[in-house]
């Protein structure tokens, strides 16, 4: 829910800085070399800086790196910062993680969509953090990758830090476009062909008052995911398009009116496969499931920012609005079919089947049946089967539907020996969401929803079959004040405090319409519950430039997540509601060029200390939920930015960091629940967590990252030259679940043929690399290019659902043996493709 608090504050943007100048640096800097992301000017302190002269560990690449690493949406931003991990969400969208900093629930970084803040939409578990937002990445000025808390400018879910896509404003004294398309393919596409073209034009409307730009992209990407069962191939073939649309209205020299309207629309399948089927046949990318599982990702955002220079500061007003629908079906077979005494799913076995009274939330069933709500079979255990059984093959539809608007009054100046900043901010977002279970078409996969939908004010047994109808409507408010200073002491010194006063108001409705009797739930009336939290947080930093070319910092910095309130069924009121958690973060760094800027070197060390985590836990083991944890966590590590440009034609990046992530306590469940049985056995009113111990690491927490790149060119004529570009990205094994030795030992032996214990719950470590060659006039006026992206097809894993541990993964047969297989998601295989890209100006 609270990427966008995340950003809250900083929905005031950068633009509003475009009245304002980088501070000259004491002595003047050689020109940089081309392609140097070093000499780049950011705005993250919400004034213009060089990126050298920023005391803060940030990583920033130009339109130029994009391009030339044939980054095309934000997903890919992994190459280019220490780190950095966005994992898809097989259901639609991401998780983004900096410094290891990875729980379920609110976002943990804040995504800015140049300098509007977004938000995963909350869904039935409340993880927003697990489904943020892909950006479309054309026509960008650059990417801000800032890490560690940015709580006193950028507010709440800035935990781990702050990512942040600029893009290229409207320009009022010229013409001019571009157009980039491309043609390519996939390793496991079987030659089918993907196509991908974006385009832009920038229109002075009014010489030197008012220009606008429009952006337009289509992307139809190959495909390699199958589905064996229903004979389906390339089922992830995914289809992408949208634009944007931003005016720049300048109707005195002092005053700056930027308008921007954007939408994006992504149609696709979830994207896991069994990988337990890969690691004994051989078949890799199946999703051998017995429905379809469609997914969308629909985005509309508005927004407006007038910059005021009034001389003594300047004003920054900014609004936005968004609204995001995600919708997606996934297969929910597994949890109702252990229950079945038919079975009917080619190939797919129910590990164990109950009979009549045995089955869980029979109680319900027989008070609905006997007071007249479940009609058409007997008010029995013999009944109650039928019922079960009518479930089928069952599909969860889940729309998910996330509407904010954000407004922020800043004023700030930056040119005196004081800078300040202070501001007001206001959030109100509106998270809607509706889960269904109905059966799916055994032939076609596809949900029968709405056929058979209930229409009426009694249950049919027989002809409804929809095993769950319930709603959450989910309102979060929030108001802030902020306030940031730095005092230029002298030439060299410098210190900056900052303070942040945050309140916000959490309230929830939920209703059962249809209740799951098999989870232990009944019917619900629309229910409200909520609360209130408040709270400051504080930042204290110090910076000292030795000279032109070497600069220490230090700070202590702080940044939280709101709470929430939980909508797993059945579950006790008193674990219902869970508050925000916090770091605070001490960090240290180096920032220093040498051989006229010819090497730059970029090093910092941090410590995190994560208190009140939240983290995530199963309720029957069957529907999830957040908690506090017990048990703070500490995070530590080193971090490096390097550049080398030893020619005016030549240049090498290298980053990476070593991060240490681990708990400092024992982690257990809130007392009165009582934990499920490990395996579990269909016990009702248990939950279940990896409870950690202290010193075990922080689950999807790689210790090392790192990530190299080489451009080269070779000139061919006065204005034509041939490029070259090589990177390489890479990231060490990460555990996925916390206490190892107890899930190691329940399950010592994954199927035959496969790995077990420790190898179970493991993501293995995994590097990618990238080529790009081509033919360039005027450097990018226009360009010819052929590329590859994973070159040496790498299965690279980073999200991993484990059969193993879970009770509600169906059983699959294998050689007559039953077995229940992990599902991954991973990294595309092999594309390669050519390109080309022109410029008109």
């Amino acid at each position: 829910m609270l990427g966008i608090l995340a950003g809250a504050s900083s929905l005031a943007t950068s633009t509003a800085l475009h009245a304002q100048t980088v501070p000259a640096a004491p002595e003047a800097a050689p020109a940089p070399a081309a392609g140097n992301d070093t000499e780049i000017v950011v705005t993250a302190l919400k004034r213009a800086t060089s990126i050298q002269q920023t005391p803060l560990a940030i990583s920033a690449v130009s339109a130029e790196t994009l391009t030339k690493q044939n980054i095309t949406d934000s997903s890919a931003l992994t190459r280019v910062s220490p780190g950095l991990q966005i994992n898809e969400n097989s259901n639609g969208g991401s998780r983004v993680i900096i410094r290891n900093l990875y729980a379920t629930g609110e976002a943990l970084v804040g995504i800015y969509y140049d300098d509007v803040p977004l938000s995963g939409t909350g869904g039935v578990s409340n993880d927003a953090g697990g489904t943020q937002p892909n950006l479309r990445l054309f026509d960008v000025e650059r990417a801000e990758v800032l890490r560690g808390p940015q709580g006193t400018l950028y507010g709440a879910s800035s935990m781990g830090g702050t990512l942040r896509i600029i893009f290229n404003k409207p320009k009022l004294d010229r013409y001019e476009g571009a157009i980039d398309g491309q043609l390519n393919t996939s390793a496991e596409s079987n030659g089918s062909l993907g196509r991908q073209v974006n385009g832009m034009v920038n229109v002075p409307v009014i010489s030197d008052v008012l220009g606008v730009r429009a952006v337009g992209y289509y992307d139809r990407s190959a495909g390699y995911i199958d589905n064996s069962l229903l004979g389906m191939r390339n089922i992830n073939a995914n289809k992408s398009y949208g634009g944007r649309v931003t005016a720049r209205f300048k109707p005195a020299d002092n005053i700056t009116l930027d308008l921007m309207a954007v939408y994006q629309n992504r149609k696709g399948v979830g994207t896991s496969w069994n990988y337990t089927e890969y690691q004994l046949t051989g078949k890799k990318y199946d999703q051998p499931l017995l429905m379809q599982q469609p997914q969308e990702d629909r985005m509309k955002l508005f927004s407006g920012t007038m910059n005021w220079d009034m001389d003594f500061a300047t004003l920054t007003v900014a609004a936005s609005y968004t609204d995001r629908l995600l919708q997606y079906k996934f297969d929910y077979t597994p949890y109702f079919s252990k229950w079945q005494s038919v079975n009917n799913t080619r190939g797919l076995v129910a590990p164990y089947a109950g009979a009549g009274t045995a089955i869980p939330g029979y109680n319900a069933f027989l008070n609905d049946c006997n007071t007249g709500y479940v009609v058409g079979t007997t008010c029995n255990g013999a009944g109650y089967q039928q019922l079960v059984n009518g479930y089928g093959n069952s599909t969860t539809y889940q729309p998910q539907s996330n509407k904010t608007s954000t407004e922020e009054v800043r004023l700030a100046d930056d040119r005196n020996a004081f800078k300040w900043t202070v501001g007001f901010y206001h959030s109100y977002r509106k998270n809607f969401t509706e889960s269904i279970l109905s059966p799916a078409d055994p032939v076609t996969g596809i949900q029968l929803y709405p056929v058979g939908y209930p229409s009426g004010s009694t249950y049919v047994v027989g002809v409804d079959n929809v095993g769950l109808d319930r709603t959450i409507d989910d309102r979060l408010e929030q108001i802030a004040g902020f306030a940031e200073g730095t005092w230029d002491i002298t030439s060299k010194l410098s210190v900056t405090g900052g303070i942040r006063y945050f309140n916000y108001k959490k309230r929830t409705t939920s209703a059962v319409i249809i209740p799951s009797y098999i989870a232990g739930n009944s019917r619900q009336a629309p229910l409200t519950t909520g609360g209130n939290e408040h709270g400051t947080l504080l930042k204290f930093s110090a910076n000292y430039k030795f000279n032109r070319d070497v600069m220490f910092y230090a700070s202590a910095t702080q940044g939280y997540r709101p709470g929430g309130v939980n909508q797993t069924l059945g579950l006790p009121s008193y674990a219902a509601i869970y508050s925000s958690d916090s770091v605070w973060n001490y960090e240290a760094g180096l920032k220093t060029s040498w051989f006229d800027r010819k090497v730059v070197l970029n090093v910092d060390a941090f410590r995190m200390d994560w208190t009140n985590m939240q983290v995530s836990a199963s309720y029957n083991n069957a529907f999830g939920f957040i908690t506090n944890s017990s048990s703070p966590a500490r995070i530590q590590g080193i971090e490096f930015d390097t550049g080398f440009y030893p020619l005016d034609r030549l240049s090498l990046k290298v980053s990476g960091s070593y991060i240490d992530a681990k708990l400092k306590g024992d982690q257990s469940l809130p007392n009165g629940i009582t934990p499920c049985p490990v395996p579990y056995d269909g016990t009702l009113g248990c939950a279940t967590i990896s409870a950690g111990k202290s010193g075990d690491p922080i689950p999807y927490s790689p210790k090392w990252t790192l990530q190299t790149s080489v451009d080269y060119s070779t000139p061919i004529s006065d204005d034509l030259e041939i490029i070259y570009h090589g990177d390489l990205s890479y990231r060490s094994s990460a555990l996925t679940t916390y206490n190892l030795p107890r899930y190691a030992t329940a399950y010592p032996n994954g199927p035959a043929g496969t790995a077990g214990g420790a190898a179970l719950y493991t993501l293995p470590g995994f590097a990618t690399v990238g080529l790009r060659f081509g033919l360039e006039k005027d450097q990018g006026l226009w360009g010819v290019y052929l590329f590859a992206n994973n070159l040496f097809n790498t299965i690279g894993l980073t999200s991993l659902t484990n059969g193993q541990a879970s009770a509600t993964q169906l059983g699959w047969r294998y050689n007559g043996t039953i077995i229940r297989p992990n599902y991954v998601v991973s990294t595309a295989p092999r594309v390669v493709g050519v390109q080309f890209m022109a410029k008109f100006r």
